[in-house]
């Protein structure tokens, strides 16, 4: 009856009043992403069953907003909205509590506000973005991972839920202006949405790699190709034989790529029309090879495969936080043994979720249920219980979140309090004229807020210097701007920014103006560096602008400072090849400066150390088994800009590394200050560093 009244209103749907393969598909996708998040050098592609769900979403969600729409002509935004709620939201808040409490519980207080945050963004749907814009940052890139990163997809699934029964209602209205039936117009919008979609995908998943993976825009076309598997017409005369032969080529289209796919490759791309039309085409093709024994749709439909796919969702939700705990307390990757307990411990508490969560408010009671209540208060009345709760249990999570936030807020709040020299010598205490370590005090920064101790160049666009969008007059530190005051440029990536602030503290002196000219990431050189699928050609691009810049500026005194490239590799993965190494590049740049007559000097990399000497402070207490060995801190071969210095006449160099190793060992903690954030100094080491840094530069 209902695929005759859709006809009528000239669109065919599938029907799939029983599909228990689609549940069986469900367990393939999570069991995909759960064996690639424990093991992922056992499934490279593994990730790629986040795009069967989203083909799976759109099939069953399109699907059946086409067939209300060809029934009535319309939707019930409220009604839709509310099953969704009923669906989605009481296990996921229920893992947001879980995390919350396991983060008190089991991690350092330096997580604690990032996780926070992150429960903000969940419960707003939008993580996905908070990790597509953290995520291609350099600081983004070197922040543990958070235990409620694996949202992000179901941030994409709810902001297309958000729009689609907008969509419908859309497609309905022009329907009856154009006197048009309601259905005839669904199947060519979504077909040019999917194809638009798509085109986007590859455009940006070539050009911004990381962006693309997380962004709604490069995934609606997945959910539309499910949707559309979920409205094109009935597959009437293919033989039961020959959809059963189309399931298993579809199964091979998911399963095959999991052994080739990786997650350097520019993805969701063309690339990733693989699995999906796989997906689209098993869930095309189920119902009608259901009738054969050896089909696809009939070894999904076996029993365990259901069951899986019953709770694959909470699965899904709680996997990750499983293993993100677990890998904090083990300190490392979980191995084998480890990896099959934490599947297991995932099974059971998804399996306590579906039953104790899912299935007491999927259901709700039948004078709730009604599909199109009467209009007005009516409408709302019959779903107010749903959205009043949804609202009472997101405010409370949210409460929760605050609490642990705003433990961490008050040990912020030193951050801005001047510290004494005398109690926190810094630096200074391993200086040609050591200063006393007073014994007994607290370690500052504390290193629940380390994380926050940032140089100035964090403030807005001072930190991510784009020659042609950074105004001239931005980014200007220390006296105030008088004639014959002299001027010093600082440029390089995030580890050159670090000596802007002891800059700064030396202007406190004598009169000093500091410009910071430094892009996180961005080594000064004219040659890329690039990662396993990317040239960052923009980085060399922008360098020699900014050298012509600073040329045309000629201030007194250049100082460039970099990361070495070993800590390159370490912290993201990038490399410069044999035919365009990063010393010709640094070259390149010094050669400018000082051709043009410029001052121009180069600091040393400070030490990188080994582990995360935040944590490490936390979970001991002292700083004793904090530190790192000098041989390790300082390995990775020459620092490329020191030898690039060498080759270019006339440029000073400086090196500050007795400040930060003595008797081969780097400690965490010298002179009762925290020395490290990550592989950056706190903010309050580095303006230790001034006195010694003006020495250094001959600037008193």
């Amino acid at each position: 009856m209902r695929h005759a009244s859709a006809m009528k209103r000239g669109i065919r749907t599938a029907t799939h009043p029983a599909r228990p393969d689609i549940q069986g598909l469900r367990a393939l996708a999570v069991g995909l992403v759960v064996i690639y998040h424990l093991r992922p050098e056992a499934l490279a592609g593994g990730f790629i069953g986040v795009d069967v769900f989203f083909v799976i979403s759109g099939f069953l969600i399109i699907g059946s907003l086409a067939r209300e729409t060809a029934k009535h002509g319309s939707v019930s935004i409220l009604a839709f909205y509310a099953r969704r709620i009923r669906r989605l939201f009481p296990a996921s808040a229920a893992v947001l509590a879980a995390v919350l409490l396991g983060t008190v519980l089991l991690l350092p207080q330096s997580r604690w506000q990032g996780i926070s945050a992150d429960v903000i963004f969940s419960l707003l749907q939008v993580q996905n973005w908070h990790q597509a814009l953290s995520a291609v940052s350099y600081a983004g890139a070197t922040e543990a991972v958070s235990p409620l990163q694996h949202f992000w997809s179901l941030a994409v699934e709810e902001q297309f839920y958000l729009v689609i029964p907008l969509f419908f209602l859309a497609l309905a209205a022009v329907a009856r202006r154009s006197g048009r039936a309601s259905g005839a117009l669904i199947v060519p919008a979504m077909a040019v949405t999917a194809l638009t979609s798509f085109a986007y995908s590859i455009h940006l998943s070539n050009s911004e790699h990381t962006m693309a993976y997380f962004a709604t825009g490069t995934r609606i076309w997945e959910l539309a190709a499910g949707g559309l598997a979920a409205l094109l017409p009935a597959m009437g005369r293919t033989s039961a034989v020959r959809a059963a032969v189309l399931g298993w080529a579809g199964m091979a289209a998911v399963v095959v790529p999991v052994f080739f796919l990786t997650a350097d490759m520019p993805f969701p791309g063309s690339v990733a029309a693989i699995p999906v039309l796989g997906t689209a085409v098993i869930l095309r093709t189920g119902a009608a090879a259901s009738s054969v024994a050896w089909s696809v749709s009939r070894v999904l439909g076996i029993r365990p495969m259901t069951f899986i796919g019953d709770v694959s969702y909470s699965l899904y939700l709680w996997h990750w936080p499983v293993i993100v705990f677990a890998v904090a307390l083990l300190g490392r990757a979980p191995g084998i043994l480890e990896a099959a307990l934490l599947a297991a411990l995932s099974l059971v508490l998804a399996a306590a979720s579906y039953y104790g969560v899912e299935q007491r408010f999927r259901h709700p009671a039948p004078r709730a249920t009604a599909r199109h209540a009467a209009p007005g208060r009516s409408a709302w009345a019959g779903h107010r219980r749903v959205y009043v709760a949804a609202f009472c249990s997101a405010l409370l999570v949210a409460v929760a979140s605050w609490t642990p936030w705003q433990v961490v807020e008050v040990k912020r709040a030193q951050l801005s309090t001047a510290l004494s020299d005398r109690d926190y010598p810094g630096a200074q205490a391993w200086s040609e004229r050591p200063a006393a370590v007073p014994a007994g005090m607290p370690v500052r920064p504390d290193p629940a807020v380390a994380m926050q101790d940032l140089p100035a160049t964090a403030a807005g666009s001072c930190g991510v210097y784009d020659p042609a969008k950074v105004p001239d007059s931005d980014c200007w530190f220390g006296s105030a701007d008088q004639p014959g005051t002299p001027e010093i440029v600082v440029v390089g990536d995030s580890h050159a920014g670090q000596f802007v602030d002891p800059l700064i503290a030396v202007s406190e002196k004598i009169p000093l103006r500091i410009r910071a000219m430094v892009r996180n990431g961005c080594p000064f050189a004219l040659t890329p560096p690039r990662s396993a699928d990317t040239v960052y050609t923009n980085c060399s691009a922008q360098n020699a602008v900014t050298a012509a810049k600073i040329i045309e500026q000629k201030p007194d005194l250049v100082l460039v400072a970099g990361m070495r490239e070993a800590g390159y590799r370490k912290a993201l993965g990038w490399r410069w090849t044999p035919e365009s190494p990063l010393v010709d590049g640094y070259v390149q740049t010094l050669s400018l400066l000082r051709d043009a007559g410029l001052r121009v000097a180069v600091l040393a990399d400070t030490p990188f150390p080994g582990g995360n000497p935040v944590e490490c402070l936390q979970e001991h207490g002292h700083a004793d088994k904090c530190g790192t060995p000098a041989a390790e801190a300082l390995a990775g071969g020459e620092d490329s800009l020191v030898v690039a210095a060498g080759r270019v006449p006339g440029v000073e160099t400086a090196d500050l590394s007795r400040h930060f190793c003595r008797d081969g060992v780097c400690p965490a903690v010298i002179g009762n200050v925290l020395v490290y954030r990550d592989n950056h100094m706190t903010n309050t080491f580095a303006k230790s560093l001034a006195p010694d840094l003006a020495v250094a530069l001959r600037l008193s």
